[in-house]
């Protein structure tokens, strides 16, 4: 094997591939990222068995060939290159990789490509198309819920339900849920993904900036693919939430108000909430059309901010965790958010009010948070 490829192509497909390698592990077969040089080609791929990414980028390729060669070590190798070009080859006699920029040359220890291990192959199934940025608006709404915890996995997992119409991401830690859909044809069909996996595939950058993301699911794993990049998770087993049943759909009361001003003031409400319940009264004022802010302990002191709001509704008041407001908050990127409520003691949804019609990244949010046990008269 022998290439040449721009210093700038080199680092992205390195940094890339990696991810997946955990920094430590016991199973020498993954610590490596496997190179393969084909006649126009190089491709980078890397795994933890549990998902993986593959990386491809155009090079000078003089003679074909593959190896699997330490990432940390590659990575540490491309940290300290400055020339534009760099030039890598295998002295197969030795199972070497020499590295080599400017007047510099570097030889890392490989094994046979053999050793890596056996990609997952497609079924050939259906596959459905998203626009990059649609998909991480999707991901970054859907999965923003879970959280982890190893005794109940789909706590960390993020469903993708599809629909005929639609793609459908939900996440939920059972006190809170996260919805996301992106209005695209699909062939009806259900996969369950390690959120935090499907958080990295989200963060991946292609280098040619491709606009368009297909995935594709079949019985054990899901593929993503985009112009030079292609990764698969395996699949969580298990039957999720009935999600839709927890989503509200009409209100009792309901509050159409600033998103900047509601974050502002579930912000300083954290400032003095009780570290033990992380309480938060929202107070639904129909006559004076505000929504009202309080939180206090007896350590810290306490707080209060009237909000103007249009009010739909009845006089209602609420108890939810502060960190679930701003976390929904925080994924909202429209001037205006709705706050629905049904009850004292029943879920409260918050999705964005669009503006003239558009919606967060062509991706239609919803949250839902679960009510707290009234807690006094902060």
């Amino acid at each position: 094997m022998n290439l040449t490829i721009t210093r700038e192509n080199l680092v992205w497909l390195v940094e890339t591939a990696s991810r997946p390698i955990p920094p430590r592990t016991t199973l020498p077969t993954i610590k490596g990222c496997l190179i393969e040089a084909l006649s126009d080609r190089v491709i980078f791929s890397g795994t933890n068995l549990d998902w993986g990414v593959r990386a491809s980028s155009e090079a000078e390729v003089t003679s074909s060939g593959s190896l699997v060669v330490s990432s940390k070590l590659l990575q540490d190798v491309v940290r300290t290159i400055v020339t534009p070009e760099v030039t890598m080859s295998l002295d197969a006699s030795a199972w070497a990789l020499s590295v080599k920029s400017g007047t510099s040359e570097m030889v890392l220890n490989a094994v046979p490509a053999d050793d890596f291990p056996k990609w997952p192959e497609t079924s050939g199934g259906e596959k459905v198309s998203l626009k990059a940025d649609m998909f991480r608006e999707l991901v970054k709404i859907g999965a923003s819920c879970a959280v982890t915890n190893p005794t109940r996995p789909l706590w960390g997992a993020c469903l993708l339900d599809l629909q005929e119409d639609r793609v459908v991401a939900v996440s939920t830690d059972q006190f809170a849920l996260s919805r996301a859909v992106a209005r695209v044809k699909a062939k009806p069909g259900r996969a369950i993904i390690p959120a935090n996996v499907l958080q990295d595939i989200a963060r991946l950058k292609d280098t040619e900036d491709s606009d368009e993301i297909t995935f594709e699911i079949s019985d054990s794993y899901i593929y993503f693919t985009s112009r030079n990049l292609s990764c698969f998770s395996r699949l969580i087993e298990g039957q999720y939430y009935a999600y839709e049943q927890v989503i509200p759909k009409t209100f009792t009361s309901s509050a159409r108000v600033s998103t900047e001003a509601l974050a502002r003031a579930a912000s300083r409400a954290a400032i003095v909430a009780s570290e033990e319940d992380r309480a938060m009264r929202i107070i639904v004022d129909r006559s004076a059309k505000t929504l009202v802010v309080k939180a206090g302990s007896p350590d810290k002191g306490k707080m209060e901010e009237t909000i103007p709001a249009e009010i739909t509704g009845e006089h209602m008041e609420i108890w939810v965790q502060h960190k679930y407001i701003l976390q929904a908050l925080g994924r909202i990127s429209t001037e205006e958010t709705f706050v629905g409520l049904t009850g004292q003691v029943s879920p409260m949804k918050i999705e964005p009010v669009p503006n003239d019609g558009s919606r967060n990244g062509g991706v239609e949010a919803t949250f839902v948070i679960m009510p707290m046990s009234p807690k006094g008269a902060f």
